[in-house]
C-alpha cells in the first residue's frame, strides 16, 4: 500500500501547487488593479502564496528523490539476491564438472595411449583462453570500473602450486588493475595458501565484511579487500585463484560465490588440459 499512499501524496502536492500558483496569479492581478483597495494586502498575500508554491515544489522534489533512492536500493538488493542464487546454482555444477574432468583425465592416462599432438595443442590453446576469460571476468564483475578511465579497479590472479615441500605457488597469469601481483607466493604466505586455502578447501575473505587481514600483503594500502579460493578438480589440488579490490567493502559474499564458481570451471579446464 506504500505506492498507493505515495501516489495520492504526489497528486495532492500537484493539485496544491496548482491552486497556490493560481492564487499568486489572482493576487498579482488584484494588487495591480487601481479599482481595488488595500493593494499592499494583496501583495503580501501573493508573496505568501509564492513562498508556499516554492515549499510545495521542494516537497515534490524531495519525495521524487526519496523514491529514486528507494528504487536504486531495491534494484541493488534484487541484483545481489539474483547473483547469489545464480552462483549458488553454478558452484555445485562447477564442482561436479571438475570431478568429472579429473576422472576422465585419470582414465585416459591409465590407458597408456599417447595424446595426439593436435589434441594436446588444442587443449593448451583452449585452456589459455578459458583462464584469461576467468581472470578478466573476475576483475570486471567484482567492482565498479574507474569513473575516469573506465578500466577495472580490481585485480585477479591465478597461482599454480609448483612446490608443495617449499609451499611455493607461481603466478600463471593475471588481469585487471596494475601493478601486477607478486610472481611467487612462498614462505608464510605460501603456507597460508597451501594449508588454509588449498588443502582445507576453503575460501579466505579479507575486508571490513569479515574483519580478516591479508596474510600475503598485510600492509597493502592499495588493496583492502581480497578473496582467495582453491582451484581443484575432484581430489586434484591445482592452485589458488585470487581477486583484490581497493575498498574495504568492495568484495562481498556474492563475490565469494562468484569466485568459487569461476575456480571450479578453471579447475575442470586445467584437469582436462593435463
Amino acid at each position: 500500500m506504500d505506492w498507493f499512499r505515495r501516489y495520492w501524496l504526489k497528486l495532492l502536492l500537484l493539485v496544491g501547487s496548482s491552486l497556490l500558483a493560481s492564487g499568486v496569479f489572482v493576487a498579482s492581478i488584484w494588487a495591480g488593479d487601481n479599482e481595488v483597495k488595500n493593494h499592499e494586502k494583496y501583495l503580501w498575500i501573493g508573496a505568501v502564496l509564492a513562498v508556499a508554491v516554492v515549499l510545495v515544489a521542494a516537497s515534490e522534489t524531495a519525495l521524487n528523490e526519496r523514491e529514486k533512492e528507494h528504487a536504486r536500493r531495491e534494484a541493488g538488493r534484487l541484483a545481489g539476491a539474483l547473483a547469489l542464487s545464480y552462483h549458488s546454482t553454478l558452484a555445485p555444477l562447477a564442482t561436479a564438472l571438475g570431478k568429472l574432468a579429473e576422472e576422465h583425465a585419470e582414465a585416459y592416462a591409465a590407458t597408456g595411449a599417447p595424446v595426439p599432438a593436435g589434441l594436446a595443442g588444442a587443449r593448451a590453446a583452449e585452456s589459455a583462453v578459458i583462464l584469461r576469460s576467468v581472470l578478466v571476468g573476475a576483475s570486471v564483475l567484482t567492482t565498479e570500473p574507474d569513473p575516469g578511465t573506465h578500466l577495472p579497479t580490481a585485480r585477479c590472479a591465478f597461482y599454480r602450486l609448483t612446490d608443495r615441500g617449499r609451499h611455493e605457488f607461481t603466478l600463471v597469469d593475471w588481469a585487471g588493475a596494475p601493478p601486477g601481483p607478486r610472481p611467487v607466493i612462498d614462505g608464510a604466505a605460501g603456507s597460508h595458501f597451501l594449508h588454509d586455502i588449498l588443502d582445507n578447501g576453503a575460501q579466505y575473505h579479507v575486508g571490513q565484511v569479515t574483519g580478516l587481514v591479508s596474510k600475503v600483503d598485510q600492509f597493502s594500502a592499495k588493496y583492502r579487500s581480497v578473496i582467495a579460493v582453491p582451484v581443484v578438480a575432484g581430489g586434484k589440488k591445482i592452485g589458488v585463484l585470487t581477486v583484490d579490490a581497493p575498498g574495504g567493502t568492495d568484495l562481498t559474499v556474492v563475490h565469494v560465490d562468484l569466485m568459487k564458481s569461476l575456480a571450479g570451471l578453471l579447475g575442470a579446464t586445467l584437469a582436462l588440459a593435463g
